[in-house]
C-alpha cells in the first residue's frame, strides 16, 4: 500500500489525492489508538457494571421461583404505608428520611464548612500548616479504621463519652444503652460522623480549584481594598462554583449507596438505616434478593431525573468559569 513515501523513500508530491491519502492514514492510525485504550475500560464497564446491573433489573420483576411479577414493588409501597408491630416507622421510612437529612448536612454543613477551611488553606493565615494536618488526616487514615476510632471514642466506656456524662450532657436513657444503641442518638452520631470526616478529601478538590485562580485577581482585590470574607464570597466562590456543584451533584447521589457508616457504627438500630443500607443488609440476608433488587430499581428511577435537575438548577446558579 502506498504510504506518504515513494518506493524510493522520496515524499510524494503534494497532490490532493497524496494529502488525502496522508490524512487517512493518520485517522486510522489515531482510531486504532483510541480503540486499544478505551478497550480495557470497556471490557471492565461490560464485566462489573452493565452485566450486573442488568441482572438486578431481571431480578426485580421476578420472585423466589423465577417467574415475572410485580410483587417485590408492590411490597415496597406497602412498606412505606405500614408502621411495625409496636406502631412505629418501619426501616424503610427510616431509611428515606435519613438519607435526605444526611444529604441535606452534607450540603448545607459540610461543604459550607469545606470551601471555607479550604481558602483559609490556600491564603496561607496563621497556623495553616496545622489546619493542614488536622483536616486532611481523615483522608490519610482508611475510613473503616476512622469509623472505628470515633465509635470507640463514644461509646459507653469512651473517654468523650465519659466526660460528656460526667458534665451532665447525656440523659440517663441514653447513658445505659450508649449513644449508638439508642434510637433516639443512633443516627445524630451517624451525622457527626459524616461532618467529622467529610472535610480531608473534598478539601483537596476544593484547594486545588482555589490555586487555579491566578494570583492576579487576588493582588488587585487587596489593592482595591477587598476584605478578606469578601474576597471569599464575591471572588473565591463564584470562580469554583464549577466544583462546588459537581461535589453536589456526587453527594446527591451517594445518598442511595451510602452505607459504610451505618454499618460499623449502628448497623442494628432502624432508626439510623439509610437507603444504602436497607438494600445491603437485605442482600446480606440472602433469603429474597429480588425485593432489594426491586427496592433499587425504585430508588434509580427516582433519583436519575432529581440528580439532573438538580445539576441543571445548579449550572443556572453559577456560571462555568475558565482561568
Amino acid at each position: 500500500m502506498e504510504n506518504e513515501f515513494s518506493r524510493n523513500n522520496q515524499p510524494l508530491p503534494l497532490t490532493p489525492d497524496n494529502a488525502k491519502k496522508r490524512w487517512m492514514t493518520r485517522r486510522r492510525s489515531e482510531i486504532i489508538f483510541v480503540i486499544f485504550m478505551l478497550l480495557l475500560p470497556l471490557i471492565q464497564f461490560a464485566v462489573f457494571w452493565l452485566v450486573p446491573n442488568f441482572d438486578s433489573i431481571v431480578m426485580g420483576f421476578r420472585n423466589a421461583s423465577g417467574s415475572f411479577t410485580l410483587e417485590n414493588f408492590r411490597k415496597f409501597f406497602t412498606d412505606l404505608t405500614q408502621n411495625d408491630e409496636l406502631g412505629r416507622q418501619n426501616e424503610l421510612v427510616y431509611s428515606i428520611v435519613n438519607s435526605l437529612i444526611y444529604f441535606a448536612v452534607n450540603i448545607f454543613v459540610c461543604t459550607p464548612i469545606v470551601v471555607f477551611f479550604s481558602y483559609i488553606l490556600y491564603r496561607k493565615v496563621p497556623l495553616n500548616g496545622v489546619f493542614k494536618v488536622v483536616f486532611y488526616l481523615p483522608s490519610i487514615i482508611g475510613g473503616t479504621v476512622m469509623a472505628t476510632l470515633y465509635k470507640k471514642l463514644l461509646d459507653s466506656k469512651g473517654p468523650l463519652f465519659q466526660l460528656m456524662n460526667s458534665w451532665g450532657w447525656i440523659s440517663k436513657e441514653v447513658a445505659q444503652r450508649g449513644l449508638f444503641a439508642h434510637g433516639n442518638t443512633a443516627f445524630l452520631m451517624v451525622v457527626l460522623y459524616s461532618i467529622w470526616t467529610c472535610v480531608g478529601i473534598n478539601m483537596i478538590m476544593f484547594h486545588g480549584a482555589m490555586k487555579r485562580i491566578p494570583n492576579e485577581i487576588f493582588e488587585s482585590a487587596d489593592i482595591d481594598g477587598v476584605g478578606f470574607f469578601k474576597q471569599f464570597t464575591d471572588i473565591v466562590v463564584p470562580l469554583i462554583w464549577p466544583t462546588v456543584s459537581t461535589l453536589v451533584v456526587f453527594s446527591l447521589a451517594g445518598i442511595f449507596v451510602t452505607y459504610g457508616p451505618v454499618m460499623i457504627l449502628a448497623p442494628d438500630k432502624k432508626e439510623a438505616s439509610m437507603i444504602g443500607w436497607f438494600i445491603l443488609s437485605r442482600v446480606n440476608q440472602g433469603s429474597n434478593l429480588n425485593y432489594p433488587a426491586a427496592v433499587g430499581l425504585i430508588f434509580t428511577a427516582v433519583g436519575l431525573p432529581f440528580v439532573l435537575l438538580v445539576r441543571y438548577l445548579l449550572n443556572k446558579i453559577g456560571d462555568s468559569v475558565e482561568y
